[in-house]
């Protein structure tokens, strides 16, 4: 055990410096937090009395590039944002994090996307979403390739995020796939929508409901779950597999082995506050780990111990390699 701890830990130091872009919809997550004491007059609805200030993070392709920088990568992120405050905000919060955003446009004809989570101590009451989910112009599309293609040189691995806001059109796609094989830079992909892809992936990531609808095949029992996992790689043409099934833990399949991991918790079983962004945690872990040599079944267990970190914080959030460290030994220690 001592000999896997240790190993795991070498593999962490490695992901120092690794040169990794993220590509897809980017968002600003917005989070006004108070209590609740009693019910409005007007309607029958909770008063919130806001006691905290307002907190903002990147969110979806930006929490993915936050977690890689948190775990000390070299992030880069190639999206668009409107010419608005919320964009400005957003290219601050960026900078905050030491993300590279040379790749992030100004699209005056779009919104940037917020989501704002109202939250009464650890119950989340309402969100509130203000977005334009169409396809970026051919001129973007142009003009973001053209970010990516001078980029991919130095890349040491891509990720798209696609939460199917417009950033990943077939076009993107089918360029992008073509011009990272060219580089043979692997890319990763976390899947919120099913697409046509022209080209590999190394790594396809996706939840349990997602899998099951891409499939049409419900996962009941371990044959369903070996079915859906065939199907999906058969269709998406990736070397590895990654279903992620919240307090079950993820399933991983390479080409010739299945294997599961159990979830890990850094803290205790009931400190699990928000799932929020979590999917996005794993992604920049398992990419990470692989693009540092690591076999599929260590970048699994990594990005389960990361997961845990996150789920049990309010909101937005990542994980430091010294808390993926302490929630690894926490697992180690709960073994023995």
């Amino acid at each position: 055990m001592a000999t896997s701890f240790n190993r795991l830990r070498a593999l962490v130091r490695r992901f120092r410096g690794r040169q990794i872009a993220v590509v897809g919809d980017l968002m600003l997550d917005r989070f006004i937090r108070g209590s609740v004491s009693r019910i409005s007059p007007e309607a029958p609805v909770p008063v919130l009395e806001v006691n905290q200030p307002e907190t903002q993070h990147p969110g979806g392709a930006g929490n993915v590039a936050a977690n890689l920088a948190a775990l000390t990568a070299r992030a880069m992120i190639f999206g668009v944002v409107g010419k608005d405050a919320a964009g400005r905000a957003l290219r601050q919060e960026l900078s905050r994090r030491k993300i590279v955003a040379r790749g992030v446009l100004d699209d005056p004809g779009r919104p940037t996307t917020e989501k704002i989570r109202v939250i009464a101590g650890h119950q989340h009451l309402v969100r509130f979403d203000r977005e334009a989910a169409v396809p970026v112009s051919p001129e973007v599309e142009r003009r973001l390739l053209g970010q990516l293609e001078r980029a991919l040189p130095r890349l040491d691995g891509v990720i798209l995020s696609d939460y199917d806001k417009g950033v990943l059109t077939e076009a993107v796609l089918t360029r992008l796939l073509t011009l990272a094989a060219r580089h043979e830079v692997p890319v990763f992909m976390d899947l919120k929508k099913a697409r046509p892809l022209e080209g590999e992936l190394r790594l396809l990531l996706v939840n349990q409901r997602r899998a099951e609808e891409v499939s049409g095949v419900a996962i009941t029992t371990e044959k369903s779950l070996e079915l859906v996992g065939r199907h999906l790689m058969a269709r998406f043409r990736c070397q590895t597999l990654v279903i992620t099934r919240g307090g079950a833990g993820m399933w991983v399949r390479d080409r010739d082995q299945a294997q599961r991991f159990e979830a890990v918790r850094a803290g205790r079983p009931w400190e699990v506050f928000d799932v929020t962004g979590a999917g996005d945690t794993v992604m920049a872990t398992l990419t990470l780990a692989l693009v540092s040599g690591a076999p599929s079944g260590d970048a699994a267990r990594l990005a389960n111990a990361a997961a845990g970190v996150v789920v049990g914080r309010l909101g937005t959030a990542v994980c430091s390699p010294q808390e993926l460290l302490s929630a690894l030994a926490v697992s180690r220690a709960s073994k023995t």
